[in-house]
């Protein structure tokens, strides 16, 4: 079964290079992914290093790089997040990245709504940090996320890490709560360093409660991430084996491990029952 992993944060290589493109792919080599998906780096991260505008850096690094799909990394509540976003379509990216607790902006932000607007108009999915990381959670609590999903019922989201452990219910209810009776919604879950209890304390659920939340929202639901480069090749191997004992269709596992992830990208829901066309 061919793998395609989401959710690899990448670095240039004199910024860190344990996160780097070459060590990404090596990864993949070790764990037998074909294909990843990969993160921009935040602009704050980078721009006093020479790399003012890092989605272009990440789309130019990976255009001779067939098993990567490049996600641009934007802040939405900056006042060119729109201008950013429609430059990196044109680069060649296919989503964006975004983390509330990072970029510390409150995700019903006038601003913010005005971008995931926009995201919704281009088909571009965004993958979104979801949980505890370190920043005041009224501004980023899972249950916000199902305003948005309201407002814009043809956007489509990755609400990464199933919440983390505290936020675990909040997000199966976001998620059972936007999933059309008879199709696949536009809301899927990150299966993202949820299952290391030792390294992923906050967020660590185990696969019992993987298991649980397939049953309850069904196959069409989950993505596998990688967290790269915070999870290191003993960590991804160990997590691949222990998805691949869940009692799924073949079809089901086949989703879980790029399936979505592929949909996700290239087409997502109308709320019709029509397909918008991706980037």
């Amino acid at each position: 079964m061919e793998i395609f992993a989401n959710h690899a944060h990448v670095f240039p290589d004199n910024v860190r290079e344990q996160g780097s493109i070459d060590s990404l792919l090596a990864l993949m080599d070790t764990c037998d992914i074909a294909r990843a998906v990969c993160f921009a780096p935040h602009r704050h991260q980078v721009r006093d290093l020479g790399y003012p505008e890092p989605n272009e850096w990440l789309a130019e690094r990976i255009s001779d790089e067939p098993r990567l799909v490049g996600f641009a990394c934007i802040n939405p509540t900056s006042a060119d997040a729109v201008a950013r976003l429609e430059a990196a379509l044109g680069m060649g990216l296919a989503g964006c990245k975004l983390h509330p607790a990072a970029d510390k902006y409150d995700v019903l932000d006038d601003r913010a709504m005005d971008f995931y607007a926009a995201a919704e108009e281009f088909g571009v999915l965004l993958d979104i940090h979801v949980g505890p990381h370190w920043y005041r959670i009224s501004h980023y609590h899972p249950l916000k996320f199902d305003e948005i999903a309201w407002a814009y019922p043809n956007l489509a989201m990755v609400l990464e890490h199933l919440g983390g452990l505290p936020f675990y219910h909040d997000v199966l209810a976001v998620l059972g709560n936007n999933l059309p009776l008879g199709r696949p919604g536009h809301l899927y879950g990150g299966i993202t360093s949820i299952l290391n209890r030792d390294l992923q304390k906050l967020w660590y659920l185990g696969i019992d409660r993987v298991a649980e939340a397939i049953f309850i929202l069904g196959e069409d639901m989950p993505i596998y991430g990688l967290d790269f480069p915070y999870n290191p090749v003993e960590l991804v191997q160990a997590e691949l084996a222990e998805l691949r004992t869940l009692e799924l269709s073949a079809e089901g596992l086949a989703k879980l491990l790029g399936g979505n992830l592929e949909r996700a990208i290239s087409t997502h829901p109308g709320s019709d029952g029509s397909s918008a066309p991706g980037h």
